[in-house]
């Protein structure tokens, strides 16, 4: 049991396990010792035996299910901090408004590369560290100076950058700080950074927080407000500026939305802008209206999947059950042909209601030719030895002031990696050998 929690922990899976009537088959009480079978996997849930076992020994499925379910909030869960109003440091013993915080779009990842001991047949981890060149010592992170180009190279140490985030930060640990309210109408719809996430009152740490988050939101809707807050997620980084927006709902969400700082927005100037002619404004109008999706189903729905993973994972299918790799469906790719049927007289319409490129032509570019083809290069004879080489499949064993200089023999391009070098190399001797039999 020991070793199966160790390689669960070591591939990174999480085991949930539920618990299980405590009367045996025969009747009896015990047979079931919860701190031999699931307690070295994980940390038990808070839940009281008698939520799960009702009097005859017969499981509450619903309260299993919302044991579960909580579980599996947490993997999703963005993160659990404080909501603090205005004169929050007045009542340092009040926890304020408890808040769960999930992210709006949850990106699927593919499969990521692992490195298993071939000994041990475990997955290894890569640690990184860096040497003096001079005397072959590992430099320790404290040890590392950071520098800045201000009039010069300035030192930066890193217990200053972290004074620095300390002292622009209005809170000391991780929460949400309001510092006031405005009206809807000023919330802007551009400029708006980073992803949106969604946040619910947790009732189970702080008593009453869904009541006061509800209330709190029914006032701002009534009001026609949004409130403008500093949002900390960890004690070592940078709060952000976030507009905490009530969720038009029936339950007392609020949307968690980053601004900018006036450094990061820039104006677009008038004279980029330019002006439209009516037949154009006409024009695109009727393409719109042409080429507008009527969707009848909620947005989520309608969204396609990610084309790249569905390769991939077809691939991966494919492979592992020994089936042949399908067609896969792309949603995501453009019906150009059921476009042009639909709008072919609207995209025509437009397309000559645009004003003409009075600009002047693009130069075409000569480009240079390949440094095997210049005139005056001359290309020395491959040795034996190159191609004893290239039988045995060493060309990798070489250096690459070895492979640049076999190159630059024979006119060749000697930028980029070894593997580059390797493979232009092979190309090389492959194009002789080619030539040789004819």
């Amino acid at each position: 049991m020991d070793a199966l929690r160790k390689d669960c922990r070591d591939a990174d899976i999480a085991v949930h396990v539920l618990p299980l009537p405590r009367k045996d088959a025969r009747g009896g009480e015990g047979g079931f010792d919860r701190t031999i079978f699931y307690d070295g996997f994980t940390t038990p849930y808070k839940l009281d035996q008698g939520e799960v076992d009702s009097d005859d020994g017969v499981v509450d499925v619903e309260a299993v299910v919302e044991n579960f379910a909580m579980g599996t909030r947490k993997r999703r869960k963005y993160a659990t901090l404080p909501l603090l109003l205005p004169g929050w440091k007045e009542r340092p013993d009040h926890p304020g408004i408890m808040l769960d915080l999930y992210s709006l779009v949850q990106v699927r990842s593919k499969p990521q590369k692992i490195t298993v001991h071939q000994e041990k047949n475990k997955a290894t981890t890569r640690k990184t560290s860096r040497i003096n060149a001079e005397t072959g010592e590992v430099v320790e992170k404290e040890d590392i100076h950071h520098f800045a180009d201000f009039c010069g190279r300035v030192s930066i140490q890193p217990s200053n950058l972290a004074k620095m985030k300390r002292a622009s930060n209005s809170l000391e640990a991780p929460g949400l700080l309001v510092h006031g309210f405005r009206p809807m109408k000023l919330l802007p719809t551009t400029n708006l950074m980073s992803k949106t996430v969604i946040c619910v009152a947790n009732e189970s740490r702080v008593s009453g927080s869904e009541k006061a988050l509800y209330n709190l939101k029914q006032s701002m809707m009534k009001k026609g407000v949004f409130a403008v807050g500093e949002l900390l997620l960890r004690a070592t980084a940078t709060s952000n500026m976030v507009a905490f927006v009530p969720k038009a709902d029936g339950f007392g969400g609020f949307l968690i939305v980053q601004l900018p700082f006036r450094e990061d927005t820039r104006n677009v100037p008038q004279s980029d802008i330019g002006f439209a002619d009516r037949n154009a404004v006409d024009a695109a109008k009727d393409l719109i209206s042409k080429t507008t999706l009527n969707l009848s189903e909620d947005f989520e729905s309608c969204l396609p999947e990610n084309p790249w993973l569905k390769h991939f994972f077809g691939y991966l299918e494919s492979v592992s059950l020994g089936r042949a790799l399908g067609e896969v469906e792309d949603d995501a790719r453009m019906d150009a042909d059921r476009m042009l049927k639909n709008a072919a007289e609207e995209i025509e319409s437009f397309s000559l209601s645009l004003p003409e490129d009075e600009g002047p032509a693009a130069k075409e570019r000569k480009r240079k030719a390949p440094p095997s083809s210049k005139p005056g290069v001359a290309r020395e004879g491959i040795g034996e030895e190159w191609f004893d080489r290239y039988e045995n499949d060493e060309l990798g064993l070489l250096k690459n002031d070895e492979l640049k200089a076999f190159l630059k023999s024979r006119g060749e391009r000697v930028a980029g990696k070894k593997a580059d070098l390797v493979d232009r190399a092979t190309r090389v001797i492959r194009e002789e050998l080619s030539s040789r039999s004819r």
